[in-house]
């Protein structure tokens, strides 16, 4: 790597460039300042964490401030992905996938072809509709047939508030196979 020179001369090469000269620790510590004469506790630990950092890094490759040898250990991926969920709090209702077998069954053509049941979240339950325009006609003319039959079907075991509709990717049936008889 180059970088410019502070001055240009003779001594720094081809128009003021010269040779990057690696950086030290020295470059990196911290130093008692204006009227401060000794290092902090907190200066102390950032000069050690300094010197680790020389200690493992590798010449000509660029100062990775987490590199690899503090860094925690491997994990499956599955461990990883249980703990995000927990972490996000991601509660799946366990009478989701009976809606979900039974929307074609308690509703019309005119609404699961265009819907699906979503999530279920405090006590709502979140519809999903494949377009603005289909979301507007479901919500005026099927939103309290909907209702009243996602109601029945939770009957005493589960209250639902209220169903909200929204745009969302839903695929829709082939030819012949919209599941009603």
């Amino acid at each position: 790597m180059k970088r410019k020179a502070d001055d240009v001369s003779p001594e720094n090469g081809e128009e003021g460039w010269r040779e990057e000269i690696p950086p030290s620790p020295e470059d990196f510590y911290a130093r008692p300042v204006g009227k401060r004469r000794e290092l902090t506790d907190n200066d102390r630990k950032r000069n050690q964490g300094v010197d680790k950092l020389f200690e493992v890094m590798i010449p000509g490759l660029p100062i990775d401030t987490d590199p690899s040898e503090t860094r925690t250990s491997e994990q499956q991926i599955a461990q990883s992905i249980e703990k995000l969920l927990k972490r996000l709090d991601l509660g799946v209702s366990p009478w989701i996938g009976e809606l979900t077998e039974a929307w074609t069954k308690i509703l019309p053509p005119e609404v699961t072809d265009f819907t699906r049941p979503g999530k279920w979240e405090n006590d709502i339950l979140y519809v999903y509709v494949t377009s603005s325009v289909r979301l507007f006609e479901i919500r005026r003319a099927y939103l309290k047939n909907i209702e009243r039959a996602v109601r029945d079907l939770a009957g005493d075991r589960f209250q639902v508030r209220q169903v909200r509709l929204m745009v969302n990717s839903v695929p829709m049936p082939t030819s012949g196979d919209s599941g009603h008889a």
